[in-house]
């Protein structure tokens, strides 16, 4: 049956057509769909994930857009270009866009109905206190007329305390807490401020005859960057550079394959899938001869730092 995407606001951006959050949906339906439609439960087990992300991922009204760490690894498991991956990428920065013009949108307008009240509430207490003094006798006795009088200055003093109240909580309702943007510029004009901690990262260099893989471990919290180099001289030699990721237990939570060189060499940027609290605890690279189902040469195990 013939993908017919979604209509209305929700398949739409800032300007005219879909939004980057559904065409990426699309491209990697595509891109599954060019791997030899591979199904769902593959591509979820080869990345360690539900069925149902990928599922997500994939979902016409693009309601849920993988994150980059997921677009590089479906990149790397259904073995595309380059290119291919810089325009997923892309409309990843895109769909970010969209989601902080989004949130900017929604900042902006929160704070108007509370000033609308706060301005409704103000012209009530003015319209009493108008009311009040309107009402006084111009020709009652002395007393009647003091009595008036300090009625009337009861009423504006309570109407003068209304308006303060008001104003106080409008304050608070609108200036930064602790939580939020008060600490953060507390924090960047602090000049004991410290900047975060760069994550850790591990070398790695696996050599196998007139074939290599070497490059850069990077240890996030739920993911391992991958960053580096498979080279191969001879074109009757191909190679590809497999990486899982285990934890402490030892269980693999997700694993990742660069990409076939034949007598080239090729670098490669890609995330291993490690979606536990804390990440993974360790990586073991492997060089194999890209042949499917592949045959393992050499591997390398790195512990997190």
């Amino acid at each position: 049956m013939p993908d017919r995407g979604v209509t209305g606001p929700e398949a739409e951006g800032v300007g005219a057509g879909p939004s980057a959050r559904v065409e990426l949906a699309r491209t990697l339906r595509e891109w599954r769909a060019r791997a030899g439609e591979l199904p769902q439960k593959t591509v979820a087990r080869r990345l360690n994930i539900a069925q149902t992300t990928v599922s997500r991922y994939e979902s016409p009204d693009g309601r849920h857009p993988a994150p980059e760490a997921a677009v590089r690894a479906l990149w790397s498991c259904y073995r595309l270009a380059e290119g291919d991956l810089d325009q997923a990428l892309a409309l990843r920065a895109r769909v970010d866009e969209e989601l902080r013009a989004g949130a900017a949108s929604a900042k902006v307008a929160a704070p108007v109905p509370v000033a609308a009240v706060a301005v409704a509430a103000g012209a009530a207490v003015g319209e009493a206190v108008v009311a009040a003094g309107a009402g006084e006798p111009s020709a009652a006795p002395a007393a009647g007329r003091s009595r008036h009088r300090v009625a009337w200055v009861a009423v504006a003093t309570a109407a003068l305390a209304g308006v303060v109240a008001g104003g106080l909580l409008i304050h608070r309702l609108l200036a930064p807490t602790a939580t939020t943007g008060g600490a953060d510029e507390a924090r960047r004009s602090s000049p004991a401020a410290a900047p975060p901690a760069a994550f850790p990262t591990t070398d790695f260099d696996i050599i196998y005859g007139n074939t290599s893989t070497k490059g850069t471990l990077t240890w996030y919290n739920r993911s391992v960057g991958l960053s580096g180099q498979g080279k191969s001289e001879d074109s009757a030699d191909c190679r590809d550079t497999t990486a899982t990721s285990y934890s402490a237990s030892g269980s693999e939570l997700g694993s990742i394959h660069t990409g076939v060189v034949c007598g080239a060499s090729e670098n490669y940027n890609a995330a291993i899938p490690a979606d536990v609290a804390g990440g993974a605890s360790t990586v073991r690279i492997c060089l194999d001869d890209g042949a499917t189902p592949p045959a393992v040469l050499k591997c390398q195990d790195s512990r997190r730092p």
